[in-house]
């Protein structure tokens, strides 16, 4: 039986939800009179988030100038948005990882979206995006709704992989699963973002990702995660050949000004950071 998006994402939310600390967090941030000690103080009421949260904000990935040994030390360098972002990272991580399913290991699904999130992270700096919410998370967070797919339609699922790979159309995995059900996990996604009440942008990354023109506002940040996801691809393979990944679409191009000329860079820069990276979280 196929179960509808809604019937998915209600499934899941019975099962698993954000901690509270991590919804917490997102609304405070959310209110501008919320101050960087008092965001602080929630933060830290979790020790291993907090641990977490200064590993991360210390490592290469940020490149502070400084060491930072408090939360709020740390929200100061990096913006609220950038620790509630590292907040959520950390936290669905946790909360996904008991999430299981018989058509991938959690280690390739959470390599291939590290590597998504790194590539954000890069892309971000290259198309000089400054005031945008840090897309690491975004990258992160891409396929969660296929994730959801795999663990509450499995059966049909493996069907989409298969009419992906062997099928006798070209159809990517997004369309392989919208001939079978009739949605796919970019739909998935962006209803749990919803439920969630995760930021706007976060919503259309997550939602459309491999339609970025499609996307109803933040058309630059989708067109982001759009390219790091096929740039992730090739991460995965060792190779910076366009030829083995998902095509990009121009409209991404056109809305970043970059081209596939950045690829060996980025890629290169994903295999330094990728192993620090992935200990911090603790895949």
């Amino acid at each position: 039986m196929i179960l509808s998006v809604d019937e998915l994402v209600s499934d899941v939310t019975k099962l698993v939800s954000l901690p509270e600390v991590c919804l917490k967090v997102i609304s405070m941030v959310e209110n501008p009179e919320t101050s960087i000690d008092e965001i602080g103080k929630v933060i830290s009421q979790d020790p291993g988030l907090t641990v977490k949260i200064l590993r991360i904000s210390n490592s290469a990935m940020y490149g502070l100038r400084n060491e930072v040994d408090t939360v709020s030390r740390a929200i100061t360098y990096l913006g609220t948005r950038q620790i509630r972002d590292l907040v959520l990272a950390t936290s669905a991580f946790d909360t996904f990882r008991g999430i299981s399913n018989s058509l991938v290991t959690m280690e390739d699904f959470w390599s291939h979206s590290l590597r998504c999130g790194l590539a954000a992270n890069q892309l971000t700096k290259l198309c000089g995006l400054r005031n945008a919410d840090g897309l690491f998370v975004a990258g992160l967070l891409h396929d969660i709704g296929q994730l959801i797919l795999f663990n509450r339609q499995p059966e049909l699922s493996q069907q989409a992989i298969i009419l992906s790979m062997e099928g006798s159309e070209e159809l990517e995995m997004h369309e392989a699963e919208q001939s079978l059900m009739g949605f796919n996990h970019m739909d998935v996604g962006f209803k749990l973002a919803e439920e969630w009440n995760l930021p706007e942008y976060l919503r259309c990354c997550i939602g459309y990702h491999h339609k970025p023109s499609e996307s109803p506002d933040f058309k630059q940040e989708v067109s982001i995660i759009h390219i790091a996801n096929t740039i992730a691809v090739l991460s995965e393979l060792n190779s910076d050949d366009p030829d083995l990944a998902p095509v990009v679409d121009d409209y991404a191009w056109q809305q970043t000004g970059l081209d596939a000329s950045i690829y060996a860079a980025v890629i290169d820069n994903i295999g330094q950071e990728y192993d620090e990276v992935e200990s911090l979280l603790n895949f």
